[in-house]
Protein backbone atom coordinates (compact mmCIF):
# COMPACT_ATOMS: atom_id res chain seq x y z
CA UNK A 1 0.00 0.00 0.00
CA UNK A 2 1.35 3.68 -0.81
CA UNK A 3 -0.07 5.62 1.41
CA UNK A 4 -1.45 7.90 -0.85
CA UNK A 5 1.84 9.15 -2.25
CA UNK A 6 1.97 10.24 -5.95
CA UNK A 7 5.15 9.44 -7.16
CA UNK A 8 4.49 10.86 -10.46
CA UNK A 9 7.57 13.36 -10.34
CA UNK A 10 10.78 12.73 -8.78
CA UNK A 11 13.52 15.35 -8.79
CA UNK A 12 16.03 15.40 -11.09
CA UNK A 13 19.60 16.99 -10.99
CA UNK A 14 18.18 19.43 -13.40
CA UNK A 15 15.55 20.80 -10.57
CA UNK A 16 17.78 20.34 -7.69
CA UNK A 17 20.22 22.55 -9.48
CA UNK A 18 16.71 25.18 -10.60
CA UNK A 19 16.06 25.25 -7.06
CA UNK A 20 19.37 25.72 -5.71
CA UNK A 21 20.87 28.44 -8.20
CA UNK A 22 17.26 30.52 -8.40
CA UNK A 23 14.92 29.88 -5.19
CA UNK A 24 16.94 30.76 -1.85
CA UNK A 25 13.63 31.28 0.21
CA UNK A 26 10.29 29.79 1.53
CA UNK A 27 9.38 33.48 0.40
CA UNK A 28 10.69 33.21 -3.10
CA UNK A 29 9.46 29.88 -3.57
CA UNK A 30 5.86 30.58 -2.34
CA UNK A 31 5.95 33.85 -4.36
CA UNK A 32 7.37 32.17 -7.73
CA UNK A 33 4.28 29.27 -7.32
CA UNK A 34 1.67 31.86 -7.04
CA UNK A 35 2.95 33.44 -9.88
CA UNK A 36 3.29 30.09 -11.86
CA UNK A 37 0.11 29.05 -11.21
CA UNK A 38 -1.32 32.57 -12.97
CA UNK A 39 0.94 33.46 -15.83
CA UNK A 40 0.04 36.49 -17.36
CA UNK A 41 -1.00 37.83 -14.25
CA UNK A 42 0.92 40.81 -12.75
CA UNK A 43 0.97 41.07 -9.30
CA UNK A 44 2.03 44.04 -6.86
CA UNK A 45 4.44 42.90 -3.80
CA UNK A 46 1.35 43.66 -1.36
CA UNK A 47 -0.85 41.41 -3.55
CA UNK A 48 1.20 38.48 -3.74
CA UNK A 49 1.75 39.17 0.14
CA UNK A 50 -2.09 39.44 0.99
CA UNK A 51 -2.35 36.33 -1.29
CA UNK A 52 0.37 34.25 1.10
CA UNK A 53 -0.78 36.28 4.09
CA UNK A 54 2.66 37.31 4.98
CA UNK A 55 4.00 40.99 5.25
CA UNK A 56 5.37 42.84 1.99
CA UNK A 57 8.62 43.14 4.24
CA UNK A 58 9.81 39.41 3.31
CA UNK A 59 8.07 38.93 -0.09
CA UNK A 60 9.46 42.12 -1.28
CA UNK A 61 12.76 41.15 -1.35
CA UNK A 62 12.12 38.27 -2.34
CA UNK A 63 10.26 39.34 -5.51
CA UNK A 64 13.72 40.99 -6.10
CA UNK A 65 15.83 38.33 -6.61
CA UNK A 66 13.24 36.53 -8.45
CA UNK A 67 13.07 39.35 -10.91
CA UNK A 68 16.71 39.92 -11.32
CA UNK A 69 18.13 40.41 -14.73
CA UNK A 70 18.84 36.16 -14.78
CA UNK A 71 15.71 35.70 -13.05
CA UNK A 72 11.92 34.36 -13.89
CA UNK A 73 9.34 37.20 -13.44
CA UNK A 74 9.25 40.64 -15.30
CA UNK A 75 8.93 43.95 -13.73
CA UNK A 76 6.25 46.82 -14.69
CA UNK A 77 5.78 50.25 -13.06
CA UNK A 78 2.24 51.54 -13.77
CA UNK A 79 0.62 54.16 -11.83
CA UNK A 80 3.53 54.50 -9.80
CA UNK A 81 3.47 51.18 -8.50
CA UNK A 82 5.80 48.15 -9.57
CA UNK A 83 3.92 44.81 -10.45
CA UNK A 84 5.53 41.14 -10.95
CA UNK A 85 4.74 38.92 -13.75
CA UNK A 86 5.98 34.94 -14.38
CA UNK A 87 8.30 35.47 -17.36
CA UNK A 88 11.16 33.33 -17.68
CA UNK A 89 13.87 34.13 -19.78
CA UNK A 90 13.98 30.86 -21.37
CA UNK A 91 11.60 27.44 -21.99
CA UNK A 92 14.40 25.66 -19.65
CA UNK A 93 13.27 27.86 -16.84
CA UNK A 94 9.73 28.14 -17.59
CA UNK A 95 9.27 23.85 -17.41
CA UNK A 96 11.18 23.32 -14.64
CA UNK A 97 9.43 26.47 -12.61
CA UNK A 98 6.33 24.28 -13.62
CA UNK A 99 8.17 20.84 -12.48
CA UNK A 100 8.46 22.51 -8.92
CA UNK A 101 5.07 23.49 -8.41
CA UNK A 102 3.87 20.20 -9.76
CA UNK A 103 6.61 18.62 -7.00
CA UNK A 104 5.42 21.33 -4.36
CA UNK A 105 1.92 19.50 -5.23
CA UNK A 106 2.45 16.27 -4.63
CA UNK A 107 6.02 16.00 -3.11
CA UNK A 108 6.40 18.92 -0.17
CA UNK A 109 7.84 17.40 2.12
CA UNK A 110 10.83 16.31 -0.61
CA UNK A 111 10.82 20.11 -2.01
CA UNK A 112 11.48 21.11 2.02
CA UNK A 113 14.30 18.96 2.23
CA UNK A 114 15.67 20.14 -0.60
CA UNK A 115 15.54 23.36 0.56
CA UNK A 116 17.14 22.36 3.50
CA UNK A 117 19.48 20.60 1.72
CA UNK A 118 20.71 23.93 -0.28
CA UNK A 119 20.55 26.46 2.71
CA UNK A 120 23.16 24.29 5.13
CA UNK A 121 25.32 23.95 1.64
CA UNK A 122 24.89 27.51 1.72
CA UNK A 123 25.89 27.86 5.33
CA UNK A 124 28.84 25.43 5.01
CA UNK A 125 30.09 27.22 1.61
CA UNK A 126 30.27 30.57 3.52
CA UNK A 127 31.87 28.94 6.47
CA UNK A 128 34.15 27.38 4.18
CA UNK A 129 35.19 30.91 2.43
CA UNK A 130 35.85 32.74 6.01
CA UNK A 131 37.73 29.80 7.09
CA UNK A 132 40.28 29.98 3.77
CA UNK A 133 40.24 33.71 4.40
CA UNK A 134 41.88 33.53 8.11
CA UNK A 135 44.52 31.84 6.52
CA UNK A 136 45.18 34.00 3.91
CA UNK A 137 48.43 35.95 4.29
CA UNK A 138 49.24 39.65 3.25
CA UNK A 139 52.05 40.41 1.72
CA UNK A 140 54.11 43.39 3.32
CA UNK A 141 53.78 46.38 1.66
CA UNK A 142 56.75 47.62 -0.24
Amino acid sequence: MGYGRDLSIEPNDQLRAFLREHVSSYEELEALLLLVRQPGQAFSDSEVAAALNVGTDAITPALERLASPEGLLSVTERAGRVYYQFAPRTGQLAELSRELLQLHAEQRLTLVQMMSANALERVRGAAMRRLADAFKLERPKK
